[in-house]
């Protein structure tokens, strides 16, 4: 009997050993996880905290600073603040170091470090915004879209637009004006001197006429003002290139902008509808273009409406005059 109750005492002491074992593995881990979950929401939240998804715009120096996936690069502000980066359509390496401006929106935080995915970045000093791989050269009033082409890259190099593949240069594209080339005569005469010379030429799917100048160069107008010669192209090269350029004309503006001017052409007892060929097209300093346009509202009456875009901020309308 004795042994017997031995051994039941025994049993009884390894089951309360084991329930505290697990007791305090248990406790452990709790302990982890709630420390885990205080440090979480614990964290300091920045003054200034951005409202997530709201598009915001950043000045400053892009550093590597690899904490993927998270981001990839870090923005360092004018006020020695730092912002997380990634882009899935701007390759962020091309501009390690270089003081940009960038355009996105903050998609989350990374303990105190807002992180912006970035849609646009713009270059002051080059006159150049990107965005999607889309390469607007503000001063020469060039658009080339690459959106297709990763490969193809641009950038400004002195007076002319570098085009590379995979860093290779490729072309390089030159705007001028007609009559600094030839005093008191516009694009029209270089036009005719190619036409009765006979000079091989091609329209483009943008409805652009392109000339050859000569071996490796080809030369572009718009209307009877600027001229764009490409510099060391091939033949083959010109006619991949030619679908991708695109003049910020008046045409291009309403086309893209049609929307714009409908809602802001309008007063409180009519709305522009349609917009007649004849319009002035004219730049300014040259950050912004005006359109005067012509046509009726919808009650067929003429109206009348001069608009100005700043094409350095998505082509934004900064004034409106509608009659």
């Amino acid at each position: 009997m004795v042994i017997r109750k031995l051994k039941q005492k025994k049993i009884v002491n390894t089951k309360v050993i084991v329930r505290f074992i697990l007791l305090c593995v248990g406790t452990y881990f709790l302990i982890k996880l709630v420390t885990w979950i205080a440090h979480r929401f614990s964290q300091t939240v920045p003054e200034d905290m951005y409202t997530l998804g709201a598009t915001l715009t950043f000045s400053g120096r892009i550093v590597t600073d690899n904490q993927f996936p998270t981001y990839t690069h870090s923005l360092i502000t004018k006020e020695w603040k730092k912002i997380g980066l990634k882009s899935s359509t701007i390759n962020l390496n091309a501009y390690v170091d270089k003081k940009i401006e960038l355009v996105g929106s903050v998609k989350k935080y990374f303990k105190v470090t807002p992180v912006m995915e970035v849609d646009t970045i713009k270059i002051p000093d080059q006159g150049l915004i990107i965005t999607d791989n889309r390469y607007f050269f503000v001063n020469e009033l060039v658009y080339l879209d690459f959106s297709t082409q990763p490969q193809l890259s641009a950038s400004k190099s002195w007076n002319d637009i570098q085009v590379r593949f995979n860093e290779d240069p490729v072309v390089s594209i030159e705007r001028f004006v007609c009559s600094k080339i030839l005093k008191t005569r516009d694009c029209t005469y270089l036009i005719t001197n190619y036409i009765q010379t006979n000079k091989d030429n091609f329209e483009s799917y943008r409805a652009y006429t392109f000339y050859k100048h000569g071996t490796g160069f080809w030369t572009t107008f718009d209307d009877n003002q600027f001229g764009f010669l490409f510099k060391n192209v091939s033949d083959d090269m010109i006619l991949d290139i030619s679908n991708m350029f695109r003049i910020v004309n008046k045409d291009f503006v309403v086309e893209n902008k049609s929307n714009l001017i409908q809602s802001n052409c309008q007063n409180d007892f009519s709305q522009l509808r349609t917009i007649d060929p004849e319009w002035t097209f004219t730049y300014h300093d040259p950050y912004t273009i005006t359109l005067g346009l012509q046509g009726s509202d919808k009650k067929k009456n003429p109206a009348t409406c001069r608009i100005t875009f700043d094409i350095r901020n998505d082509r934004n309308v900064t004034d409106v005059q509608f009659n």
